[in-house]
């Protein structure tokens, strides 16, 4: 029996994620010269996986990569440390490109608000790190909605509640006083979500803003000569996108209103659920995921 006494409140919940190791990122890391065929070393470094050798990044001599578990032990000592309310909380460990890329999502049912539309939505964080220089070591916040199980992107206020390089001494302490912030952003996005429901979107408007976020700027041309259903449905085999996200505004609107709620709705609704459209982005769902949040991020930068 041990007579250590845990200097945390959050120290029993956290402990229980450790407990349950590290998924798919349950590996560790090494780093060695990189050397051409003719001998010659060059002045970068590869980073491999130990375990199956797998390259997972190239960079100069100094880079300081920080394995996948050191990212996540990092994370759950930062919400250890910080004052959120952690009940129940709950871990998903997510990697892709061979594991050169991490995503770690914790929910905390312990802290839900009620949306515009009467449904509930729960405090969600996300941790990301790469090793292929992707993106640095960063803590987001986001909320969750129980009826449809969109990740509701934040695009108001300061999303990224903890951001670091990729260094070995990751700054756990400082971490964890910011990460309070994260109810901060709650609370203002619920605000900036009470605006979309107020605001009204035409399906012409919606169109063209869909078309935009995803980078299809020739159905807007071609909406110019016919309406955009039938453009959608003209395109639905090379318009996989633009598609489902009107699909998606159409049913959305029905139950809460032709507004901006309902199309940023649609556009959660694409990032969460939507699956990948090639075999190699398949293979890599979670980091597609994370690019389509992202695009949520600017398409509605406008509102926030």
């Amino acid at each position: 029996m041990s007579n250590v006494t845990p200097m945390f409140e959050n120290y029993g919940a956290t402990q229980s994620l450790r407990d349950k190791g590290y998924g798919s990122a349950d590996f560790d890391i090494d780093t060695a010269p990189l050397i051409y065929l003719d001998a010659y070393e060059s002045s970068k470094s590869v980073i491999y996986r130990t375990d199956t050798g797998q390259e997972l990044g190239v960079h100069g001599h100094g880079y300081q990569a920080v394995s996948p578990k050191k990212m996540i032990d990092s994370t759950r000592s930062i919400i250890e440390r910080s004052d959120l309310n952690t009940r129940d909380i709950e871990e998903t460990i997510r990697t892709s490109h061979d594991g050169a890329r991490c995503f770690v999502q914790y929910t905390l049912p312990a802290h839900t608000y009620e949306t515009p539309d009467g449904d509930t939505a729960s405090l969600s964080l996300l941790a990301t790190s790469s090793i292929d220089g992707t993106f640095p070591f960063m803590i987001s916040a986001a909320a969750i909605q129980s009826a449809c199980t969109n990740l509701q992107v934040f695009i108001g206020g300061e999303v990224a509640v903890y951001k670091a390089k990729h260094t070995k001494s990751l700054n756990v302490e400082h971490g964890a006083n910011l990460i309070v912030k994260a109810l901060d952003v709650f609370n203002n996005e619920r605000e900036l979500w009470d605006r979309m429901q107020g605001e009204y979107v035409s399906s012409d408007q919606a169109f063209k803003e869909i078309c935009h976020a995803v980078g299809s700027q020739k159905l807007i041309e071609e909406s110019q000569h016919h309406s955009p259903s039938a453009v959608v449905d003209r395109n639905r085999g090379t318009g996989k996108n633009v598609a489902y996200i009107w699909d998606a505004f159409h049913r959305y609107k029905v139950r809460l209103g032709q507004n901006r709620w309902a199309l940023y709705n649609a556009f959660t609704d694409w990032s969460t659920h939507s699956g990948a459209y090639t075999k190699a982005s398949n293979r890599n769902i979670a980091s597609v995921r994370a690019h389509r949040q992202d695009i949520v991020r600017k398409a509605f930068a406008r509102a926030a």
